[in-house]
């Protein structure tokens, strides 16, 4: 089991059903939510800014959007990245968006931080394809 996850969406139906089900299913206990980059950016600022151990409370997974109002997932990436991903190296990125773009799915796999594409919306069989990724498969 994850012992965090942090989902980044501005739909609220989607971060209610993805919330729902990581729990149900028990791919995690403790979801955070996000409702766009900036947010889940804040998040983050405030996790090492309270915390003298952030790293033990940090989520080890994040499920971003792409497609979001004021900082969308592409923006978040940009931004996490120098101010975060050094000091979360367990930290992962599932991408989780309804997007068809092929340039979205290669553009994905540009960031090392990003350990999968996942379709929209979160299923359970999404979630049987996520625990064979490398990175997710340790926890279960």
């Amino acid at each position: 089991m994850i012992n965090k996850i942090l989902c980044v969406d501005d739909d609220s139906i989607s971060l209610t059903i993805s919330k729902l089900l990581l729990k149900r299913t028990g791919f995690t206990n403790d979801v955070v939510t996000a409702v766009d980059g900036s947010d889940a950016l804040d998040y983050f600022k405030d996790l090492f800014a309270t915390s003298s151990q952030p790293v033990d409370d940090a989520p080890s997974l994040i499920l971003l959007d792409i497609n979001m109002p004021v900082m969308n997932g592409w923006e978040f990436l940009e931004a996490y990245i120098p101010l975060f991903a050094d000091k979360l190296p367990n930290t992962k990125i599932i991408i989780l968006s309804s997007t068809i773009d092929p340039e979205d799915f290669s553009r994905a796999k540009k960031f090392p931080v990003v350990a999968q594409f996942v379709s929209k919306p979160l299923s359970v069989e999404n979630l049987a394809e996520l625990k064979e990724n490398e990175f997710v498969q340790k926890f279960f």
